[in-house]
């Protein structure tokens, strides 16, 4: 999966007057500014702050703990200073809300309390990276804006149902993680098909689902689809043969498998060259090629 790799330096803060604070980078040979020892909430008054004119910044120092350094929103405002700021890291702050701005290239923003990224559906956003796991999202209508998203990750979230129509304007999607969600009902309620010409690497593992509707879908470059641990007990063969054309590998464990269904699928997918592959192990009194069934 395609992540964007920072080179931290530490920042000092000046007190430039008695009410104004600016953040300078102290070494202009590393690649990226970590900003740590600031509090940002609804409440803070950021009009006399001035961040360090810099692609790359870094709030905090995940995975170290850093107590000094709290940011439970991004408002307006306090993007407005950043806009300069391609590149952004800010998990483990404590954040709870997002403004983003249109210059941003990539934003990891895990390991947080959001449950949501304000856009502004007149903006144009050049956003390619979006990492937003291990927060509190409980829907996608955020990504209606970016259409330029190459890599999505919104594991590990409070997503119950998707409508992947959402997705359908970003056609240079590549990789797309929705793991380890609470997701029941997969949906494509707009047009005909949905095309996602680039996408490599879907995950839909560890949810709730118990029907997959792939009869909408043209992935036509998908290699790597992760169904374990849900609760499906059949999958259309025929739509995954037309839906992921060149399907390489396909993790099926962990599921309600009915055997004689399991077992004409997994024929119906060593025909088509398709790799079964366990995500994990389980105990079951009967299997069909490592994958419990019933």
């Amino acid at each position: 999966m395609y992540s964007v790799k920072l080179l931290f330096c530490i920042v000092g803060v000046i007190n430039a007057a008695a009410s104004a604070m600016q953040f300078n980078c102290s070494t202009a040979r590393m690649k990226a500014c970590e900003i740590t020892n600031i509090i940002i909430t609804e409440y803070t008054d950021v009009s006399e702050w001035e961040f360090p004119d810099h692609s790359d910044i870094s709030f905090g120092s995940y995975p170290l703990p850093d107590e000094s350094t709290i940011i439970t929103e991004i408002t307006k405002e306090v993007s407005e200073k950043l806009t300069n700021a391609q590149n952004v890291q800010m998990q483990n702050v404590s954040l709870m809300s997002f403004f983003l701005w249109e210059h941003l290239i990539s934003l990891d923003a895990s390991y947080n309390y959001l449950s949501e990224l304000i856009v502004d559906p007149t903006a144009m956003y050049n956003l390619k990276s979006l990492v937003l796991k291990h927060n509190r999202l409980q829907n996608i209508d955020f990504l209606k804006g970016l259409f330029k998203l190459r890599d999505l990750d919104l594991s590990n979230n409070y997503l119950e149902k998707i409508d992947l129509s959402i997705l359908d304007p970003a056609k240079d999607l590549a990789t797309l993680n929705l793991s380890n969600n609470r997701i029941r009902t997969i949906t494509t309620t707009i047009g005909d098909m949905l095309h996602l010409p680039w996408l490599t690497v879907l995950m839909l593992n560890n949810n709730q689902l118990t029907i997959l509707d792939a009869s909408r879908w043209q992935f036509n470059v998908l290699q790597d689809f992760f169904l374990s641990n849900n609760r499906l007990s059949y999958i259309s063969m025929c739509e995954i043969q037309n839906s992921f054309p060149r399907l390489q590998s396909l993790y099926l464990d962990g599921n309600n498998w009915e055997c004689p269904n399991l077992n004409s699928t997994i024929a119906q997918l060593h025909e088509s060259g398709v790799k079964l592959v366990n995500y994990s192990s389980h105990n079951c009194t009967e299997a069909i090629e490592n994958i419990c069934c019933s």
